[in-house]
């Protein structure tokens, strides 16, 4: 029995690599200086090679966002571009925190993406070969149509790799062969508040579903579509019906006998055993879940002699 659930929610490796559209940046004077700091690395992105300071000036702001990417490329060894559109929202707009921060090396990547994302920014990719080069994009600029045209296709098992990277779009092929997808991917319509950035679609006649957005959202359906099909799958239960004719005992006696053995209605109807006698053959009509008939018959054994 297949059951579809309408609840709400949500392979290698491979780089989309679009054309470059503008000139590395270099660091230059004002921007925040790191301090040394042991790391920790990154799978996507290279270890940055020390802690990342955002200090808040007088007025109680902190640098622009042209600042804090060119930072982030010196301690991390990277260069990035952005279009000429992006690079003016970029120097306008400023990290916005209640108190100065010092970000330890082995979450500077991390935080830097939360940032971005935080104020309309994307981040992908451009070149993994060296020198890296990676671009960024407002989302409030033309480039938004571009985004998923960046996006990383993962495995399931690779799912957390696209929860530690917010500002990455990624997408993932989603199995779920207890699920109907097509009745699921009709309810969650409402859920795609932006196409441009995220997607869930039925994958063409399979059982699977595509989810793909910025990395934290990714994760965050994706389990939750696991989830809802693991428990579709604990709701189906192969069943059978046998009829046990009896040598010695009462039909009626022994069912009923049975019934206070085995029924129980706070259980789901389809995990019940339900046990109907016979009189004309002095027989049981047994209909219940097949992980359960062995022990039934043991019991129809024990009690017919």
């Amino acid at each position: 029995m297949r059951v579809h659930p309408t609840v709400c929610l949500g392979l290698s490796l491979f780089l989309l690599q679009p054309p470059l559209a503008s000139a590395s940046v270099s660091p230059e004077e004002g921007a925040v200086q790191p301090s040394v700091a042991p790391v920790i690395g990154d799978d996507l992105f290279p270890a940055a090679t020390g802690a990342l300071e955002v200090v808040l000036d007088d007025g109680g702001e902190g640098p622009s966002f042209l600042e804090l990417t060119r930072t982030y490329g010196v301690l991390t060894g990277q260069h990035v571009t952005f279009s000429e559109e992006t690079k003016v929202l970029l120097e306008a707009s400023r990290v916005q925190l209640d108190r100065s921060l010092e970000v330890p090396a082995a979450d500077v990547q991390r935080i830097f993406e939360v940032m971005l994302r935080q104020s309309s920014f994307s981040l992908a990719v451009e070149s993994a070969a060296s020198p890296r080069v990676l671009r960024v994009r407002s989302l409030e600029s033309i480039e938004r149509s571009d985004i998923k045209q960046t996006s990383r296709l993962i495995t399931a098992d690779q799912l957390e790799l696209a929860r530690r990277h917010p500002a990455l779009q990624f997408h993932v092929v989603v199995a779920l062969p207890h699920s109907d997808v097509r009745q699921l991917s009709n309810s969650l319509r409402t859920m795609i508040k932006d196409p441009v950035t995220t997607m869930l679609l039925p994958a063409g006649n399979s059982s699977s579903m595509v989810v793909g957005g910025f990395g934290d959202w990714v994760f965050e359906q994706a389990k939750m579509l696991q989830a809802m099909d693991a428990a579709a799958a604990s709701a189906q239960v192969e069943r059978g019906e046998i009829i046990i004719a009896l040598s010695t005992g009462r039909a009626e006696a022994i069912a009923e006998t049975l019934k206070g053995v085995f029924s129980d209605s706070s259980t789901r109807r389809n995990h019940q055993v339900f046990i109907r006698a016979s009189e004309e053959t002095n027989s049981l009509l047994v209909s219940a879940p097949n992980s359960r008939m062995e022990a039934i018959r043991r019991v129809i054994n024990a009690l017919d002699r």
